[in-house]
């Protein structure tokens, strides 16, 4: 399948599946799961800086729209995490340069690598998002338990999803 199409179907299901399903997910108040971050971790490595930004932060805002909470949590989080991702993919890599056609995925990556990947993406993503969303340093405690908590909720569901995509072919 066409990487364009691929990104554009992985987009429109993400999205559908953080809506419909995940934000109704509210685990003892503290745990919300965020799987439509995999919408900018599987970018390929040699996408533009200006398109990645441009991708998260659409992203974001879509989600935002169609989650009905505040406009802006969602894209403002997004957007970071974007504008962080190439700097975590160099910090945990020790390649400089990618083959074309490979992503960051656990696929092409392995478990180790996409683990770590996932875990610190993610957990970026929720202290932004989680410390935007209360805006203040009362339950300052609550707030870093439902980071924590959140982001390891978060990173087993991108791990499962990446396994129910990438199912090792048969021999």
């Amino acid at each position: 399948m066409n990487s364009n199409l691929q990104n554009g179907v992985r987009f429109v299901l993400l999205i559908l599946i953080q809506v419909m399903v995940l934000n109704n997910v509210h685990l003892s108040g503290y745990i919300n799961p965020f799987v439509y971050l995999l919408i900018i971790m599987l970018l390929p490595f040699n996408i533009d800086r200006i398109w990645l930004l441009l991708i998260g932060f659409a992203t974001g805002l879509t989600l935002d729209l169609f989650s009905g909470g505040v406009i802006g949590l969602h894209a403002a989080s997004a957007t970071l995490a974007a504008f962080i991702r190439p700097y975590l993919i160099q910090l945990i890599s020790s390649q400089r340069e990618f083959d074309s056609n490979i992503t960051p995925s656990l696929k092409d990556m392995g478990f180790r690598w996409f683990f770590g990947y996932a875990f610190l993406f993610t957990l970026i993503h929720h202290i932004y998002y989680f410390l935007l969303e209360k805006f203040s340093f009362s339950g300052f405690g609550t707030t870093l338990w439902r980071i924590l908590l959140s982001a390891i909720v978060s990173t087993a569901v991108i791990i499962l999803a990446q396994y129910i995509e990438y199912r090792p072919k048969k021999r």
